[in-house]
């Protein structure tokens, strides 16, 4: 099969093309998918970059080469023996983060609960565009801050960084949860993030968002510790210091840790490091959020898409072949939603 692997770790020069990669075998649980579209995301950039290694190294049984990519949209070409959800011919979707599988290639394997039938109303290129983003905004709201829709009602929510392609799906689900949405991005993209749902804009240029915001339930920070100690600590602060209050990052120091320190003496150096910021941002609550796969997610990420309560925003689509340039898109941090990859053309 073809496919874009990187053979190496580094830049987006490290991404080499080969048409002899091996087709991989499906397993029982495992759904074998023609890929037609797939899409890029910061994390695929840091793995890139050798982000997770202590980790991911030790459960891929070859270090290189390494096939990229999360998002999933495609045609189901095989199925394994335990597989009773998915036919052959089936158009489906879905998200992975397993280091074993990758999407910047022809076919990809998929365990049969990381994927859904595909939403009718989108196009492949479209429907790639969404399940990771909205798996990570699912896992970070539902599954490490255990909040429930119905407690966002009416609350005060500040999106850090709301262009981009997790940005733009969160405003969406925390509006259509009744939440009253502020959000940080340059002037021209307010039109954007107001139409998906946001109240109130601030360009970061240009405005300093503390200055502006004060008594908010949560803060749901997509640029994390990324933007320095003093951009989290700010983020705190406009918060109500009350233990309904809650701080969600979704870049923080856990993997890195344990990157740096090795995973025997990482892992507990990680842990402890996440025990002092939450005691210290105390008695508001303070999230690392990790990506989670979610079948629950993804099936009320298909309700809401059918039901034209969510849309993709798509910044830009690339050919796999291009996909150097598409990384180098994402790491200038002004894309306007997701930048897509096209496998094979529609």
């Amino acid at each position: 099969m073809f496919g874009m692997p990187i053979y190496q770790y580094g830049d987006s020069s490290v991404f080499e093309f080969s048409n002899e990669l091996t087709e991989p075998s499906v397993n029982a649980n495992e759904v074998l998918i023609e890929i037609r579209a797939t899409s890029v995301n910061p994390i695929d950039l840091m793995k890139r970059e050798g982000y997770g290694r202590s980790i991911f190294e030790k459960q891929r049984n070859h270090l290189f080469p390494w096939i990229l990519g999360c998002d999933v949209s495609g045609i189901v070409k095989k199925v394994g023996s335990k597989v009773i959800k998915f036919k052959e011919g089936d158009q489906v979707w879905g998200s992975t983060s397993s280091p074993k599988k990758g999407t910047y290639a022809e076919y990809t394997l998929f365990n049969q609960n990381e994927i859904d039938l595909k939403p009718e109303n989108l196009s492949f290129r479209e429907a790639a565009s969404l399940p990771y983003v909205a798996l990570t905004t699912w896992a970070a709201l539902i599954r490490w801050a255990a909040l429930r829709p119905q407690d966002l009602e009416d609350k005060k929510v500040f999106v850090q960084a709301g262009s981009g392609g997790v940005g733009t799906f969160a405003i969406q689900l925390l509006r259509h949860w009744g939440a009253k949405v502020a959000t940080t991005c340059s002037k021209e993209n307010h039109n954007l993030v107001q139409e998906l749902g946001a109240e109130i804009t601030i360009d970061y240029r240009k405005e300093e968002f503390s200055d502006l915001l004060e008594g908010y339930d949560l803060v749901f920070d997509c640029l994390g510790d990324f933007g320095g100690v003093d951009s989290v600590t700010k983020c705190l602060n406009i918060l109500k210091a009350k233990a309904t209050s809650h701080y969600i990052s979704l870049n923080h120091a856990f993997i890195r840790t344990i990157d740096e320190k090795g995973l025997l003496l990482g892992l507990p150096a990680a842990l402890k490091l996440r025990y002092q910021v939450k005691k210290s941002a105390k008695p508001i609550n303070f999230h690392w959020s990790l990506y989670r796969p979610s079948s629950s997610g993804l099936s009320e990420l298909g309700r809401m898409v059918r039901a034209e309560i969510i849309k993709p925003v798509i910044d830009s689509i690339y050919p796999l072949e291009n996909i150097k340039e598409a990384h180098e898109k994402i790491a200038t941090s002004h894309a306007r939603g997701k930048v897509v990859i096209e496998v094979k053309k529609e």
